[in-house]
């Protein structure tokens, strides 16, 4: 860059610079347009060394006094990364972008989210903002990288690639984007997450969200320690998300907080059973039961009671007199809608004593049969 030009109009320049301030438009030098091959998403702030952002060489905000934290700074240093070359932007404040690549047609521009893209909005005269798409999923969730002037050095906002004003202010005016790359030549990056098995590693528990990101609603709560079988992998809000099926629910899981343990899902451990004698031998018949002392409905994984029977043996769901191995895969078949237990059989699910069943109880059964004397 020939910075004798820019020393030619440094006194206007450092005035129009500024976000938010009168905008002072300079024609950037020609060249033609580079197309990327690949691109690589930034979901976290440039180092200090990178010459694109802290460069005066590189970075015409930089240069001028008006570097990071400043949107029109990073989005200049981040559209240099992506081209490889300097890119022909405004170098006045973020309102005037949009306007001035249209007036001049650097680049295609346009209301259609894509990847590489700058997106820009106006809020009276040259104030506004400018970002930059790093991610669009299948599921049409949108990342944006940004920094502020005065505030941030970086952050990320998200939205959908349906939202007419796409992570910005209320007050503010979106105005569209401005096509740096030619996306039908990138390649988004893949997760590096496998299929397979895995184990939270969350506690207390792992959202299921219904949609790969955090802007889903969760749809079940997966306890620490439960085994999954992720059968699909992608990248939303800057996270590695696993489709699975959990409790009946099919959804998405941060694999950051899940352990890889296979390819395929390893068959339970058999645990020994409990020999008769360290069981009660008085084992009532389910018959026994007052019919007035079991709850009339009862929904897996709810928060509704379930009465204690006092002279029933919890755990022992197939009533043999014994608990074994038997009992806790009952539970689980109950849980995952393969087998229909009586309602006496629902009050023994509950192993773990805290008035519902859920894998909990599964896991506290097992545990007793591989740890009791």
């Amino acid at each position: 860059m020939k910075r004798s030009v820019l020393k030619n109009v440094s006194a206007v320049f450092v005035v129009a610079a500024v976000l938010f301030t009168t905008v002072f438009s300079l024609s950037a030098l020609t060249g033609k347009k580079a197309y990327a091959a690949t691109f690589t998403p930034r979901l976290s702030a440039p180092s200090g060394s990178n010459k694109y952002y802290y460069d005066d060489d590189y970075n015409i905000f930089q240069y001028a006094g008006y570097g990071l934290p400043n949107c029109t700074a990073y989005a200049y240093g981040r559209a240099y990364e992506i081209l490889g070359t300097e890119p022909n932007l405004s170098w006045g404040s973020a309102g005037a972008w949009y306007g001035y690549n249209a007036e001049n047609k650097y680049y295609k521009y346009g209301s259609t989210p894509k990847v590489g893209a700058i997106a820009c909005w106006n809020y009276g005269g040259s104030a506004g903002h400018v970002a930059v798409v790093e991610q669009i999923d299948s599921n049409g969730n949108m990342t944006l990288s940004n920094s502020e002037w005065g505030g941030r050095t970086f952050y990320l906002t998200y939205a959908k690639t349906t939202d007419s004003n796409p992570g910005g202010n209320s007050w503010w005016t979106f105005q569209g984007y401005i096509y740096l790359i030619d996306s039908a030549e990138v390649v988004n990056p893949v997760s590096t997450y496998k299929t397979g098995v895995y184990k939270t590693d969350a506690t207390p528990y792992l959202n299921l969200r219904s949609g790969a990101g955090t802007g889903y609603s969760s749809i079940a709560s997966v306890p620490d320690g439960t085994q999954l079988t992720v059968t699909e992998t992608t990248i939303a809000d800057g996270r590695d998300w696993g489709k699975t099926t959990y409790s009946g629910k099919t959804g998405w899981v941060a694999l950051e907080y899940c352990n890889y343990v296979s390819a395929t899902p390893q068959p339970t451990t058999s645990a020994p059973t409990v020999p008769p004698t360290t069981v009660a031998p008085t084992t009532v018949p389910p018959t026994t039961v007052p019919p007035t002392t079991v709850a009339p409905t009862f929904e897996r994984e709810d928060t509704t009671e379930v009465p204690y029977a006092k002279d029933r043996l919890i755990g022992d769901v197939n009533g043999d007199g014994r608990v074994t191995i038997l009992d806790a895969t009952l539970i689980q078949k109950y849980l995952t809608d393969t087998v229909q237990l009586t309602k006496d059989q629902i009050i023994c699910c509950d192993f773990d004593f805290n008035g519902r069943v859920s894998v909990n109880d599964v896991t506290s059964l097992q545990r007793y049969l591989i740890f009791v004397a």
